[in-house]
């Protein structure tokens, strides 16, 4: 309601009171802003190439895979009874059975126990860095490092002699 082109005191009272509310809001937003600026300076991250900030940018992206990929996979083998279990951030692999009848024909047997992720690249280790690919031969996949582009032949058996990587030189 509009009286003489004026605005009823009580509005008025909200809305000034509302302003200084925003006001005291802006000011609070503005020193933690430049609070937080002195506490990081920008030069803290440069160098001359970089490689700091690049670091820390691919470190994160490393922390976010992680979340997202699992530790472990299974892949199915044409072998109605085994899989493969894949450590993905090492590259460890082991053969799995199962059976429906017999406890004894169930069991994990390891094809690879040696930690991958420590050796090649940049010894990073996180999860799904390590692939297997399955290939025409139902005996054996191919490992791929995700990072460092490096690939093995992954055999399994159930003999040991028979079972194991071998590295796939370029």
């Amino acid at each position: 309601m509009w009286q003489n082109g004026f605005i009823p005191l009580p509005r008025l009272l909200i809305s000034q009171g509302m302003k200084k509310i925003l006001i005291i809001v802006s000011f609070l937003l503005i020193c933690s802003s430049g609070f937080a600026q002195s506490l990081y300076p920008k030069d803290s991250l440069r160098t001359d190439n970089w490689s700091q900030k690049d670091s820390l940018q691919m470190h994160l992206m490393v922390r976010m895979n992680q979340k997202a990929a699992p530790n472990f996979k299974l892949y199915k083998t044409d072998n109605i009874w085994t899989f493969l279990r894949l450590e993905t951030a090492t590259g460890r692999i082991w053969q799995v059975h199962f059976s429906v009848d017999s406890p004894t024909k169930r069991g994990v047997l390891p094809l690879n126990t040696i930690n991958l992720g420590l050796i090649y690249g940049s010894g990073d280790q996180y999860a799904g860095r390590f692939e297997l690919y399955k290939t025409e031969n139902m005996y054996n996949f191919i490992l791929l490092d995700t990072e460092s582009g490096a690939v093995w032949q992954a055999q399994w058996s159930y003999d040991e002699d028979k079972r194991g990587i071998m590295r796939i030189y370029e």
